[in-house]
């Protein structure tokens, strides 16, 4: 029998971590919580998920650069990531996979899903980044 996948949900509000690991346990993923980008980086290194959802703003670290730092660490830069974002939305910053390649000099992100996050363009997402 597989072991299920894992997943790392990196945001700093409880009820989205909370919402997001409804959604993905459902659907027999393990979930991995992280508070920040800090965390992300720490749990990331030492659990090896299978995916990242990465919330862009955070306290102590903000998503951006945990994203960065993950795409640089030879232990986490193969782990697909799917930002979480309500940035797009409140601050009329659209981010995008070319733009953070650039910005950042990384291999971008596998995807983005706004907040308020919708449930079917969530899993649409996983299942087009890890099937």
């Amino acid at each position: 029998m597989a072991l299920p996948k894992r997943v790392l949900i990196v945001d700093d509000d409880e009820s989205v971590r909370l919402f997001v690991a409804g959604i993905m346990e459902a659907e027999g993923w393990e979930i991995i919580e992280a508070l920040n980008g800090q965390q992300a980086i720490d749990r990331a290194e030492a659990e090896k998920p299978d995916l990242i959802v990465l919330d862009v703003n955070m306290p102590v670290m903000d998503g951006f650069t945990a994203f960065k730092m993950l795409r640089e660490s030879p232990f986490t830069e193969t782990i697909p990531i799917i930002m979480l974002t309500g940035v797009n939305e409140e601050e009329g910053t659209d981010y995008d996979i070319d733009r953070m390649e650039e910005e950042f000099g990384v291999k971008g992100p596998e995807g983005f899903v706004d907040k308020p996050v919708d449930p079917v363009f969530l899993l649409q997402s996983v299942l087009g980044v890890v099937g």
